[in-house]
């Protein structure tokens, strides 16, 4: 995806408010499998999906499979992905499996049309499987004058990386499409100190990681993206997701974020210290101060974590007798 737009400019404290960057841009990728229905073809359905969307006023492109940015004008663009799979239930049925990716948007842009875009894709018979994902991409142009933010956000990540797949379905840690941090690659970019450096760090780098940071070597693309997250076509999950990880890219370019020899275990003791760390809970020592929706974030993240793991504190603490 290719960002145009630079940042606003927050000013923190010693003492920071933790809230959203409304001038951070987003670019959201949506995987489902939809019916065929008659004697219609994956691109039949492409193009009447993005002709329905753009009736409803969201103007949306048919295409294949690419990485290119969107056309001009075009807010949405309905992709063929062929790396998903079939719903199985009853046999006799095709299905289409597609893509739907925005173009890189302010969150005021993504409220705007992302609901009513996914209120159509349910319409039309829209299905997610364990096949499908959730990618979110985050604008980070920090990193190309201040390259020490790759590895604040790599440490965070690998850090708290138990705890994150501890937040989507189990299948996700063991998806090849997102597979978890390793520890030789937790302090890769510790010694990038230019832009230059980071880019042949990024050399060959797998963008099949839960955090994929390939992108980071395009400069003009500059994104991060989130890929841990199953399909969903709830803008409620989508909302919530997208505000958490947008949330972590922001504690990486603010604060310096220390490498840790070993990650936080996946319990709610853990969950507490990530939300607590990155300004989603607030603490006395950075945050004193965080925003009513990050608030409600951190009740969300709590129940859905508590959704995943039943029983995670009483299976540690038997573990550690």
């Amino acid at each position: 995806m290719f960002f145009a737009c630079a940042l606003g400019t927050l000013r923190y404290s010693k003492h920071m408010e933790s809230q959203i960057n409304f001038n951070r841009k987003i670019g959201i990728e949506i995987e489902f499998v939809a019916p065929i229905i008659g004697r219609g073809t994956n691109r039949d359905v492409q193009e009447l999906l993005s002709q329905v969307l753009t009736n409803h006023g969201i103007q949306s492109c048919s295409r294949g499979y690419t990485h290119l940015p969107l056309p001009r004008g075009c807010q949405l663009a309905v992709e063929h992905d062929a790396s998903l799979l079939d719903e199985s239930r009853y046999r006799g049925l095709s299905w289409s499996k597609l893509e739907v990716k925005t173009s890189p948007m302010l969150w005021e842009e993504v409220e705007r049309v992302l609901p009513e875009a996914l209120d159509v894709i349910r319409y039309v018979g829209a299905r997610v499987n364990a096949s499908c994902g959730l990618h979110v991409h985050h604008h980070f142009p920090e990193a190309e004058h201040k390259p020490q933010v790759v590895r604040n956000l790599q440490h965070l990540w690998w850090r708290f990386h138990r705890i994150m797949y501890g937040l989507v379905a189990s299948s996700r840690q063991s998806h090849m499409y997102c597979r978890p941090p390793q520890r030789n690659e937790a302090t890769i970019f510790d010694n990038c100190t230019s832009y230059a450096s980071l880019r042949e760090k990024l050399r060959g780098w797998e963008r099949y990681n839960g955090l994929n940071l390939v992108n980071l070597a395009n400069p003009d693309r500059m994104t991060v993206e989130w890929r841990i997250h199953g399909g969903t076509t709830d803008w409620s999950k989508i909302r919530a997701w997208v505000m958490a990880t947008q949330r972590w890219v922001e504690h990486a370019v603010k604060r310096s974020c220390h490498f840790k020899a070993e990650p936080i275990d996946n319990t709610q003791t853990g969950l507490n210290a990530l939300l607590v760390t990155t300004g989603l809970k607030s603490n006395s020592r950075i945050y004193r101060k965080v925003s009513k929706d990050l608030r409600e974030i951190a009740k969300y993240l709590l129940k859905r974590w508590k959704q995943f793991n039943q029983g995670q504190d009483s299976k540690a603490a038997v573990r550690a007798a």
